[in-house]
């Protein structure tokens, strides 16, 4: 079984089951909250939004009412995404899938047609064999001249932890000390709008443990889809 067939037959469910089930899907979490805010503070007014790892889409919900026309979220958790349909209604499309293969990158007529994709600590889980697809999905999706937000660890050096709750199989949690933001800028295809780096000082994982407080150091991206990061035409 591929690290993506486990989230996506249980490990997706048992994680929302474990850190989200009693939170309300219509009311917008603070870290999504924070991530709004800090799009919103780059000028950016999207109209056509798609998450990946949207788990019951209250950020969706968010860009909806705040007048985007279209709301389409990927979740491999089938509990998140019954929930978020029977709290959203139309308002929101969710999507059950993983970065890799879902019914939003299916759809020919989905690419190139959002204006904001969202990746929230997601490409971490992604497997590496299905890593480069996954990238593929996200920049199909992207119109352009559109905007990519990705939250990712930023460690000192290449780092993979296993994920605990999952037992007797080969499943990761990978940190690569890149990001993965710099695939995107290093195509040429893309252009730094933002970039902000910061501790999870609230990290139990690590503190506890006594682990590398990097382990825990995190970076946001905003980026552009746009021919203007080539300086120099010869």
């Amino acid at each position: 079984m591929s690290q993506d067939s486990c989230y996506l037959d249980s490990e997706a469910d048992a994680f929302y089951e474990r850190n989200l089930r009693d939170l309300d899907p219509t009311t917008l979490r603070p870290a999504k909250r924070q991530i709004a805010e800090w799009i919103e503070s780059a000028g950016v007014r999207p109209k056509r939004v798609l998450e990946y790892g949207c788990s019951h889409g209250d950020l969706l919900r968010h860009y909806a009412a705040a007048g985007a026309d279209s709301a389409h979220g990927v979740e491999p958790s089938e509990s998140a995404v019954e929930r978020g349909r029977a709290a959203h209604g139309d308002a929101v499309k969710l999507w059950r899938g993983t970065l890799a293969d879902n019914p939003v990158n299916a759809d020919p007529g989905s690419r190139g047609r959002f204006d904001l994709v969202v990746v929230e600590d997601v490409l971490c889980w992604v497997s590496r064999e299905t890593l480069f697809q996954s990238i593929a999905n996200i920049d199909g999706a992207l119109a352009p001249d559109g905007y990519l937000f990705l939250r990712e660890f930023l460690p000192r050096e290449n780092t993979r932890n296993r994920n605990h709750h999952v037992v007797g199989k080969e499943v990761y949690c990978y940190k690569p000390a890149g990001p993965h933001a710099r695939i995107f800028t290093a195509s040429g295809a893309y252009r730094r709008v933002a970039e902000r780096v910061w501790l999870d000082e609230s990290d139990d994982w690590v503190t506890e443990a006594g682990r590398n407080r990097f382990e825990s150091r995190w970076c946001d991206s905003l980026l552009q889809k746009s021919s203007l990061s080539w300086s120099r035409e010869r």
